[in-house]
Parts: structure tokens; sequence; C-alpha cells
């Protein structure tokens, strides 16, 4: 009472679907391997603002670049008269870096982290201090 289908045309279809699942893999390796591309260029370049990797290949000295080394640190970075770009808690071993001309930066422990602005050290602060301080590039 089914229809019948002929073994040639069987074939036919059954090399469709093959063919099909096979272009379907083919496009989800692709991705994945620009996917993985992606990743690799931007993983230890340091980001801008927006989130992108910063154009020029060779190293950039940071204008701040801090690391959570107590048990943890609220953070606060903006640009003056401009966006937020952080306003959290951050636990030991977390980090931030930034590239920006100007950056306000208030740390609720100056114990709890190392800040490097321009690529030097800056003084750690008292545990359980509140710090305040502005990074210019340069």
């Amino acid at each position: 009472m089914g229809r019948h289908v002929s073994s040639g045309r069987r074939r036919a279809l059954r090399g469709r679907f093959l063919l099909a699942l096979l272009a379907i893999a083919a496009l989800v390796c692709l991705a994945a391997f620009a996917g993985y591309r992606i990743w690799d260029e931007t993983r230890g370049r340091p980001l801008s603002r927006h989130g992108r990797p910063s154009p020029s290949p060779t190293p950039v000295t940071l204008t701040l670049a801090l690391t959570v080394t107590g048990p943890k640190c609220e953070v606060f970075v903006r640009v003056p008269g401009g966006d937020i770009l952080v306003n959290r808690s951050l636990v030991r071993g977390q980090s931030l870096r930034f590239d920006e001309q100007r950056l306000s930066v208030v740390l609720s422990d100056a114990g709890a982290a190392r800040v490097y602005v321009n690529g030097r050290l800056r003084p750690p602060g008292k545990a359980g201090q509140r710090v305040a301080f502005n990074a210019l590039k340069g």
C-alpha cells in the first residue's frame, strides 16, 4: 500500500543525504577553525576599552595594569568625563589592563592590588586603605 521506491532512487537519495551531512560537517569545521584563529590572534594582546585587540603587534606599554593579590578589592576605573570602564569587585588573581590616554582609578583596598602605571609598579598602599589616583599615558 505504501509507495515503492526503486533501489536506484534509494541510492541517489542516500548519496544526497550523505553529501549534505558532509557539507554540514565541513561548515562546522570551518567555523571552529575561524573561531580558533580569532581567539589565537587576540590572546595575549592588550585590549582597548571596546574589547578589540590593539592594532599594533609590537609590545605596548599599558596605561594601567592591575592584578588583585589580596582576597578581594573593589575596583572603579573610568575615563574622566566619560565612560565607566569597570565598577566591580575582583578576587585574588584577577587582573585588568587598559590603554587609554587618561584614567581615574579608585581601589577599595590599596594593599590588595599590584598596580602598574605606564609599565612602572606603583608603590603599594596600606591594607584596607582606599586610594584614588589618575593614570596618564606616557
